[in-house]
């Protein structure tokens, strides 16, 4: 099990913001161990509550509130996590719990039974908190990311793109089919993650554009469209 606490803040920038800003911070920070040129696919479903809870709490921009998910790599399947990622105030906690293909499946059919006996006292909580709260699978996101690290204060900048999602279909391992565009053509999310404070370098390499943060997330943005009938622009 990993636990990851740091500030996160997400901007929506567009595909000619992001290869300009791409481009200065060349300069200062490097593409991740798994970006290559063109980054990487990630796909996760989100669990939610019979009663949405999740949903609703950031509806309301409670300061504290979660999300429970299921990530892979469909171009790496052989990684597959559940993850429970909270936000207090201005703060993200996030922890991680390795699972294998087989027990991601049964997470899927909502059998969580594996969890209750499981080594790591995280996974033990996982179970308590999906049986009481009756969570199920709520949606299923895929995109391409390119990350970007360094070392200092756990520097991580990651855009995000082609964001598609469904909420018919939660074969993590599939071929994604009937996945819709979350957004307009060409709209990218930026991430900005930090430990303490982000580097100066960087501020000024993005420049003016940390000015247009972004208040949904992808999961968000994606139930929006369902819930609603319609894309949110």
């Amino acid at each position: 099990m990993r636990d990851v606490e740091r500030f996160e803040s997400k901007y929506r920038i567009n595909h000619m913001d992001e290869e300009m800003i791409r481009k200065r911070l060349n300069r200062y920070i490097r593409p991740d161990a798994y970006s290559g040129s063109s980054g990487y696919l990630v796909r996760s479903v989100y669990f939610d509550t019979i009663f949405n809870k999740d949903f609703y709490d950031r509806e309301q921009s409670l300061t504290y509130r979660g999300h429970i998910r299921l990530r892979t790599y469909p171009e790496n399947p052989g990684h597959v996590s559940l993850e429970y990622k909270q936000k207090n105030g201005v703060t993200i906690r996030k922890r991680i719990l390795d699972v294998s293909r087989e027990q991601a499946e049964r997470l899927l059919q909502a059998d969580y039974s594996f969890l209750a006996q499981h080594k790591e006292p995280f996974g033990r909580l996982m179970y308590r908190i999906l049986t009481m709260e009756i969570y199920r699978p709520a949606v299923m996101i895929e995109y391409r990311r390119m990350a970007y690290a360094r070392k200092e204060n756990g520097t991580r900048i990651t855009f995000d793109r082609f964001i598609r999602a469904c909420e018919s279909n939660m074969d993590l391992f599939g071929s994604g089919s009937g996945m819709v565009p979350v957004g307009p053509q060409g709209q990218v999310i930026m991430e900005l993650k930090y430990t303490d404070f982000f580097m100066s370098d960087l501020k000024a390499a993005i420049g003016p554009h940390l000015l247009r943060q972004e208040a949904a997330g992808k999961y968000q943005r994606s139930r929006m469209i369902f819930m609603s009938g319609r894309n949110i622009l």
